[in-house]
């Protein structure tokens, strides 16, 4: 977030496009036979894009000049999958850099951070579990829900404290401030993310494009 008004260098500002225009292509590509399957999760997948796009742009100012928030990266990731939630992440990018009068440059580096890499590491972390965990609805709720959206938030808000070290240093003490701000922060969002997830698993299921309700809630008599 504190990379929207930020001076990004211009090499820096053109990998991030760079990076953002592939995976975009790449997904898009990917689903281009069938993007949502049902109107109700077009609605909700639009209604997740302006979501986030308002949870960045309410934001607080840290002690160091940085900015942190909540991110909900994580949980659109976990609902729509890979591909779906990269896309609308970066429409979420490009909207929220329209809400906030950002950077248009800098919407390459940003989709990056808020909308690649949190995908693409929340979806490994997903399929990690899956394979070396026992398959079971609990497992599947309490270990994505909770501890895949912790550390995705962890990872995604260390990924833009770095870049954000890049453009502007800062004090070593007020960074360790900052840090365990967004460390925290990122534990409130796993748990609220958790209890909507299991809402959404439970209430739902056929909204979560990541639950297979074949292999965590198989019909007796048939093996998972």
């Amino acid at each position: 977030m504190s990379l929207l008004h930020a001076a990004v260098p211009s090499t820096l500002a053109f990998l991030g496009w760079m990076v953002t225009l592939t995976a975009a292509a790449q997904s898009a590509w990917t689903l281009r036979h069938r993007f949502l399957p049902t109107p109700a999760l077009q609605h909700g997948w639009l209604a997740g894009v302006a979501t986030v796009a308002l949870l960045w742009a309410m934001h607080v100012r840290s002690p160091t000049g940085l900015d942190f928030g909540l991110l909900g990266s994580a949980l659109f990731a976990l609902v729509f999958g890979r591909e779906r939630a990269m896309l609308g992440l970066l429409a979420a990018v490009a909207l929220y850099t329209l809400m906030d009068g950002g950077e248009w440059r800098n919407v390459g580096i940003n989709g990056v951070v808020f909308a690649i890499a949190p995908a693409w590491l929340t979806i490994a972390l997903q399929r990690q579990l899956e394979t070396r965990l026992p398959k079971n609805l609990f497992v599947f709720i309490i270990g994505n829900g909770l501890f895949v959206t912790l550390v995705a938030t962890a990872g995604t808000t260390l990924l833009m404290l770095g870049l954000s070290l890049a453009e502007a240093p800062s004090p070593h003490r007020l960074l360790g401030d900052h840090l365990a701000y967004s460390l925290l922060l990122a534990w409130g969002e796993a748990l609220v993310s958790g209890m909507l997830f299991s809402a959404l698993v439970v209430f739902a299921p056929g909204a979560v494009l990541t639950y297979r309700q074949d292999l965590y809630l198989p019909r007796p008599g048939l093996k998972p």
